[in-house]
C-alpha cells in the first residue's frame, strides 16, 4: 500500500490494540509496519489530524456537498455478485447516516452522563452513482468483474485490471469502493469487514473503500448486517480516525492535553483507552477530561459514534462533521471530487434513460440437461426484454423452464445438448433501445466420454473447436494452448506459454464429464495419469501444477495433487523451453480418486500457477480402471532396472509421492504393507518410460513405520516409510 495514508477499522491506539474474535480491519499491522519502517509517518498523520481539527468551522457555513460514487463488483460469479438492490441499499443507509436521517437517532443519549443528542450532527452530503463514467460513457456506476482468485482474501490486488480486477476511476472525479467476498486479514485472529485510506497523503491508486459484500447494506448477503460498516470506513476516508485512538502527538490513552491535537482529534467525542464491542451504557473507560473538552467533565464513553466499534451505532459528533466538511473543502483532490464541473462529467444528477442493456449468468460452464438463470443488469428501467440463444434451437437444444420465456426480465434456460452458446440480450423502454451479445457465453460440456479416458489432444487444432475442454485465463494473458509441434507421443500436447509472463498469473485447464459410475464402489480402482514437461527459468521460481476433480460437473473441485518449486522441476533453463525428448516429460500416477468420485459427470482440472518461470506441456491424460488382486501378475522383464526411487514426504501425513525413473514403459504396482508383511495398499500403475510420480493418501495410516514396495517387470525396490 503506498502514496495514500492507511487507516482501518483497528487503527490502534498507540499501536496497540487487546485481541478481539471479530476485527473490522486488518490494517493496524500495515501501519505499525509503515511507521517501524518510516518513523516520519506519525508526525505526518498528526499533524494532519490537528490541522483539519483546528481549522474546521463551526457548522454554520455548509454547502450542500454531492461526491459521485462507483462501486466495483470483485466476484467469483457465485453470490458475491451482490444484486443492484443490494448495491442501492448500502448507499443509501449510507446517505441516511451521514445526514443523520437514520432511524435510530432517538436512541442517541443525553442524561446528565452521556449527553451526546445535543452534539450529535449531519453532514450536508449526498452520495449519488455516477452516471457517465471515464470515457464519456453511460454508466449507472456499478462494474462488475469475475475474478475468483481476487474476491477472496483479497487485498490492494483486487484495485488493478493488470491482476484481473477493477481499476480505481480517477479519485478526483468518482469516489471508489470495492465490494468482495472476503479480506486479507493479515495472519490476524479476526474478521476484517473493510478498510480505507485517509485523504492527507493524496489520492494514491489505492484510495477508496474495501468491504466484505456480506457487511454491504442489511439485504442480500449482508442481511443480519447493521450496515454501518460503510458508515464507519467512509469516514475514515474523509479523515476521521477512530474515537478510541491514542492520537499521534504524544498523548496515551486517557489524557487531558489538548483535545484537539490528541486521542481522536475531536473534542466532543470522550477519550477512550480502546476499543469496546459492546453497548453498555455506563461504560466509562476515562475519567480524565482534555483541555478544551465539550463537555468540562467527565462523561460516559460515546458507545454511538460511528468510528466506535459498538453495534449500537448511531450517530457522528459535531465536531467530526466539522472535520470531514473541512477536508472536502480544502483537500485539493476531494474539492475537485465535490465541484460543479465533476458533477456535469460524472452525471450524478442526470435525468435515468435506458442507454445500456447488460446480463449475467449464475453459472456459465454446465453439464447437458442443467439450467442456467439469467440476471439482467440493464439500465435505466427497460420495459421489455427479448433474450436470443445460438446456434440452436428452442425445443431442442435448449428451453426455457421455471414459467420463463424468451420476454422474461430473468430467464432460466436448461441446456440440452453440449456446445458454445453465444446470448442477445434486447431492452426497450418507448423509444428507446439497447442490446448486448456475449459470444460463446454459456459452454456445455460433451456427453460423458467413456472409462478408460485418454487424451493426447491430438484430435483438436484449437482448444475453441471443442467442448472436451475448457480453457480459464484468469488474467486475460497467456492461456493454455493446442501446440502441434511438441507432444509425449506425436507432436501434439497442452501448452501454456508462461515464459516472459509476469507477476502472479492462474490458468486451468478443465476436461467435460468422465464417465465413472460402472466402477463398483466397493471394490473398485481409479488411477489417473498424465505427464508433463516443465523448466524453471530462474533457480528461485516458486511456481505449482495443481490437480483437482469435482463429482458434480464442476460445481464444487476437490484437490489431488500438487507439484511446487523443486518438485515440479529442479532445472533452471534462460531460455523459452520445451521438451526435446521423452526424458524431458515426468509421468504423474494419481491413486487418490476414491469411491465418491464414481459417478457419471466426474471431472478433472489442471491448474498452473505461475510466476515468472518457463513454458509448461500438458500430455497422454490417461484415466482407468485397475481393480487390485492378491498378488499382481504379468509382469514382463525389464531392462535396466528401476532407477532414482524415493520418498517424499519423508516422515509423512497426509499423502506420499513416489517418484522412479524407467528405460521403458511397464505394466507394474505398488504396495505399503506393515513390518509384518501385511498389505495395507496396493495399486496398479501403468508406468511410462522416464519419469514417474506415484501420488498416494496415507490419512488412514497410523504413525509407526512401513515397507513401500515398487514391482516393475522381474525388479522389486523397497522404501522404508515412515507416517508420523
Amino acid at each position: 500500500m503506498k502514496n495514500a495514508l492507511i487507516v482501518g477499522a483497528l487503527f490502534l491506539s498507540n499501536l496497540i490494540l487487546a485481541q478481539k474474535t471479530t476485527e473490522w480491519c486488518g490494517t493496524d499491522l500495515l501501519i505499525k509496519n509503515k511507521i517501524e519502517e518510516s518513523p516520519e509517518y506519525r508526525n505526518v498523520l498528526h499533524q494532519s489530524l490537528m490541522s483539519a481539527a483546528q481549522q474546521s468551522n463551526d457548522g454554520n457555513s455548509r454547502a450542500q456537498i454531492t461526491i459521485p460514487v462507483v462501486i466495483h463488483i470483485i466476484h467469483d460469479n457465485g453470490v458475491g455478485n451482490i444484486s443492484d438492490a443490494q448495491i442501492y441499499n448500502a448507499v443509501q443507509i449510507l446517505n441516511e447516516d451521514y445526514q443523520r436521517m437514520n432511524a435510530d437517532t432517538s436512541v442517541t443519549r443525553q442524561t446528565l452522563d452521556a449527553p451526546f443528542k445535543d452534539i450529535a450532527a449531519g453532514m450536508d452530503v449526498e452520495f449519488k452513482f455516477a452516471k457517465i463514467d471515464p470515457n464519456g460513457q453511460c454508466t449507472n456506476g456499478i462494474v462488475r468483474v469475475n475474478a475468483p482468485q481476487l474476491a477472496n482474501n483479497a487485498d490492494d490486488a483486487c484495485k488493478f485490471s493488470s491482476n484481473g480486477g477493477s481499476d480505481q476511476w480517477p479519485p478526483n472525479r468518482y469516489f471508489n469502493i470495492w465490494v468482495v467476498n472476503s479480506i486479507d486479514n493479515g495472519g490476524g485472529s479476526g474478521i476484517t469487514l473493510g478498510y480505507a485510506y485517509f485523504p492527507y497523503g493524496g489520492a494514491g491508486p489505492e484510495y477508496g473503500i474495501l468491504i466484505r459484500n456480506d457487511a454491504f447494506g442489511v439485504i442480500g448477503t449482508a442481511a443480519g448486517s447493521d450496515g454501518r460498516t460503510l458508515t464507519h470506513e467512509m469516514g475514515h476516508a474523509l479523515g476521521l480516525p477512530h474515537i478510541f485512538d491514542a492520537g499521534f502527538g504524544g498523548a496515551n490513552g486517557c489524557h487531558t492535553n489538548d483535545c484537539t491535537a490528541n486521542g481522536d482529534y475531536s473534542c466532543d467525542t470522550p477519550p477512550q483507552t480502546e476499543a469496546n464491542w459492546s453497548c453498555s451504557q455506563t461504560w466509562n473507560s476515562c475519567n480524565s477530561v482534555p483541555v478544551g473538552d465539550a463537555f468540562g467533565t467527565d462523561v460516559f464513553d460515546q458507545i454511538e459514534n460511528y468510528m466506535s466499534y459498538n453495534s449500537c451505532q448511531n450517530m457522528f459528533s459535531r465536531d467530526q462533521v466539522n472535520i470531514m466538511e473541512n477536508n472536502v473543502n480544502t483537500i485539493a483532490f476531494l474539492d475537485t471530487l465535490r465541484s460543479a464541473y465533476t458533477m456535469t462529467i460524472t452525471g450524478v444528477n442526470n435525468m435515468e434513460a435506458l442507454c445500456t442493456a447488460d446480463f449475467d449468468s449464475d453459472v456459465k460452464l454446465i453439464c447437458a440437461g442443467e439450467n442456467v438463470s439469467f440476471i439482467d443488469f440493464s439500465y435505466y428501467n427497460p420495459a421489455t426484454w427479448t433474450w436470443t440463444i445460438s446456434p440452436g434451437t428452442e425445443g431442442t437444444d435448449y428451453v426455457f423452464t421455471s414459467g420463463t420465456s424468451s420476454n422474461s426480465s430473468e430467464p432460466v434456460v436448461q441446456f440440452l445438448k453440449g456446445g458454445r452458446y453465444s446470448i442477445t440480450l434486447v431492452v426497450v423502454d418507448g423509444p428507446l433501445s439497447a442490446s448486448k451479445t456475449q459470444t460463446d457465453f454459456i459452454t456445455v460440456f460433451s456427453e460423458p466420454s467413456a472409462i478408460a479416458f485418454i487424451e493426447g489432444f491430438e484430435a483438436y487444432g484449437n482448444f475453441a473447436s471443442t467442448t472436451n475442454w475448457l480453457v480459464e485465463n484468469m488474467q486475460n494473458n497467456q492461456a493454455f494452448e493446442i501446440d502441434n509441434t511438441v507432444g509425449h507421443t506425436g507432436t501434439t500436447s497442452a501448452k501454456l506459454r508462461n515464459y516472459g509472463e509476469f507477476g502472479q498469473n492462474t490458468d486451468a485447464l478443465i476436461s467435460s464429464p468422465i464417465d465413472l459410475s460402472s466402477i463398483d464402489q466397493a471394490t473398485g480402482v481409479v488411477t489417473m495419469s498424465f505427464r508433463y514437461g516443465y523448466r524453471k527459468k530462474l533457480d528461485n521460481n516458486i511456481e505449482r501444477l495443481k490437480v483437482f476433480v469435482s463429482n458434480d460437473c464442476g460445481a464444487v473441485w476437490a484437490q489431488r495433487k500438487t507439484l511446487t518449486g523443486n518438485l515440479l522441476s529442479p532445472i533452471a533453463v534462460s531460455t523459452s523451453w520445451s521438451p526435446q525428448g521423452t526424458e524431458d516429460w515426468t509421468t504423474v500416477h494419481l491413486t487418490n480418486i476414491t469411491s465418491a468420485y464414481f459417478v457419471e459427470n466426474f471431472q478433472c482440472k489442471f491448474e498452473f500457477e505461475g510466476s515468472g518461470g518457463n513454458n509448461f506441456f500438458l500430455d497422454n491424460i490417461n484415466i482407468y480402471e485397475g481393480a487390485p488382486s492378491n498378488e499382481i501378475v504379468g509382469l514382463e522383464p525389464i531392462e535396466g532396472g528401476i532407477g532414482g526411487v524415493s520418498l517424499f514426504p519423508n516422515p509423512a501425513d497426509n499423502e506420499l509421492n513416489v517418484r522412479f525413473e524407467l528405460n521403458s514403459a511397464q505394466f507394474g504396482g505398488i504396495e505399503i504393507t506393515d513390518l509384518a508383511g501385511k498389505k495395507l495398499f496396493e495399486a496398479p500403475i501403468n508406468a511410462n518410460a522416464g519419469s514417474n510420480s506415484v501420488l498416494i493418501d496415507t490419512k488412514s495410516l497410523a504413525s509407526g513405520t512401513y515397507l513401500v514396495k515398487l514391482l516393475m517387470g522381474n525388479v522389486k525396490e523397497v522404501k522404508q516409510l515412515i507416517i508420523h
